[in-house]
């Protein structure tokens, strides 16, 4: 069995960009200007059968904003959902994507008490072609 992993974070960064216009990292960026994205954490599982080799995986996308309010990072969570669910997401050739969907989102404050932190988890459950 292959991982999609890498595959979907690129296709979702990709993506991301192409509808949204953001800047996005794979870590908090030092000194980068407010807002921004974060490419966060991936969980996958094995959810192979007898006659199919597949995955499931979460995928996290962070939004951080230091607007006065939630306003800016739940615009930022509703662009990026928009553009990873306008239609199925191409995770290449290996692969193909069963099931795409946000799973969960929360927008939190930051410790520093001026900081929004928007969390996105969406679940995929790719099969290997």
């Amino acid at each position: 069995m292959k991982s999609p992993t890498l595959v979907l974070h690129d296709a979702q960064v990709v993506r991301i960009e192409a509808h949204t216009g953001y800047t996005i990292y794979d870590e908090n960026p030092q000194n980068a200007p407010y807002p921004y994205v974060v490419m966060g954490e991936i969980t996958a599982k094995d959810w192979s059968d007898k006659l199919e080799d597949g995955m499931e995986v979460y995928s996290t996308i962070h939004v951080w904003s230091r607007y006065h309010g939630r306003k800016e990072a739940d615009e930022m969570a509703d662009r990026i959902l928009q553009a990873l669910s306008s239609s199925a997401i191409s995770v290449g050739s290996n692969f193909r994507t069963a099931l795409d969907r946000l799973d969960d989102y929360s927008l939190i404050v930051d410790m520093d008490g001026k900081t929004r932190h928007g969390i996105l988890r969406f679940k995929y459950l790719i099969e290997e072609l």
